[in-house]
C-alpha cells in the first residue's frame, strides 16, 4: 500500500468536511438500524439481510449527493455524476456486524474510507449500538470521542497477547486469550484503542476491502500496524477481490502472528 507522503497532500478543510459528511452518515444509518424491527434475509445473496440493504441505500445515496465514487459491499461500485465530482472514492461497509444486529449484541459497525489515488485519507468507523466514532485522517492521527488514539505498549511476547479473531482457529497461537467478536472494523479499532494486541483473521481470504479499510487507517495513525497474510496489497477496489488482514499493535507481535496463521 501506498503511504500518505506517496500523494500531494489532501488540505485540512477538505479532510475535515469528508469527516464531518461521514458522521452526518452515521447518525442516518445509526437511525435506522436502531429503529429496525425487520430482521429477515433480503434473498439476494445468503447473510444479507434486509436492513442491510436499507442502510447501503443512505450510504449510497448521501456520498453520490456528495459527488463520491464509492465501492459498497453491497452494491459494488457506483460512480457520481460530471458535476460536483470530487477526487478519489469512499470504500463503505454499511452494516459490519449485522448478524450481531440482528441479535442485539452491541458490537456491529458503519466503516466509511476516503481513498485517493490508492491512499486513504480520512476513515470513521460508528459502533451504531453505542454511538462511539474511531475516526482518522491521514498525517493527524485517530481519534475517539475527543481523545487521540494509542496502541497498546509492546508485548514480551505473544504469551501475553490478546487478540481479536475472525473466524475459527485451527490451532492455538500461543496467545493469553482471544475473543471472537463478530465485527472487524471494530475489533481492529480495538486494537487501535490499546484494547486488543492484535486481530487475525484465521479464514483465509473471507474478508473484502470495506470490511477493514476505515479500520487500517485508524489504526495505522494510532500506532498500529496491518498487512494481508500472505503479502499482498490490502487496499484493493476490486469487489470480488479478498483478503486476509492481520493487524498488531507492532510489528513483532505482527511478525509471529503472520507466522502462526
Amino acid at each position: 500500500m501506498r503511504s500518505a507522503n506517496d500523494h500531494q497532500p489532501i488540505g485540512n478543510d477538505e479532510a475535515d468536511s469528508v469527516i464531518e459528511l461521514f458522521g452526518l452518515i452515521c447518525d442516518r444509518t445509526r437511525e435506522v438500524v436502531t429503529s429496525n424491527s425487520d430482521w429477515d434475509e433480503s434473498g439476494v445473496r445468503a447473510g444479507q439481510y434486509n436492513v442491510d440493504v436499507m442502510v447501503d441505500l443512505v450510504c449510497v445515496e448521501s456520498l453520490l449527493d456528495a459527488g463520491f465514487d464509492l465501492l459498497s459491499e453491497e452494491t459494488g461500485i457506483q460512480h457520481a455524476g460530471a458535476e460536483g465530482h470530487r477526487q478519489g472514492i469512499v470504500v463503505v461497509d454499511p452494516l459490519d456486524g449485522s448478524t450481531n444486529a440482528s441479535l442485539g449484541l452491541p458490537w456491529f459497525a458503519t466503516s466509511l474510507c476516503w481513498v485517493v489515488d490508492g491512499v486513504p485519507i480520512a476513515s470513521m468507523v460508528t459502533n451504531l449500538a453505542t454511538g462511539e466514532r474511531f475516526e482518522a485522517i491521514a498525517g493527524r492521527g485517530a481519534r475517539s470521542s475527543g481523545l487521540t488514539l494509542s496502541v497498546r505498549a509492546p508485548l514480551g511476547s505473544i504469551g501475553d497477547a490478546i487478540v481479536g479473531v475472525s473466524g475459527l482457529p485451527s490451532h492455538h497461537f500461543g496467545w493469553r486469550q482471544f475473543r471472537a467478536m463478530g465485527a472487524s472494523a471494530l475489533d481492529i479499532c480495538a486494537v487501535a484503542r490499546g484494547g486488543f494486541d492484535g486481530f487475525v483473521d484465521t479464514s483465509p481470504d473471507a474478508h473484502g476491502v470495506w470490511d477493514y479499510a476505515g479500520a487500517m487507517l485508524v489504526l495505522l495513525e494510532a500506532g498500529g500496524v496491518m498487512v494481508d497474510a500472505l503479502g499482498r496489497e490490502l487496499l484493493t477496489l476490486e469487489h470480488e477481490a479478498r483478503r486476509t488482514p492481520i493487524a498488531a499493535s507492532d510489528p513483532a507481535l505482527l511478525d509471529t502472528l503472520v507466522r502462526s496463521v
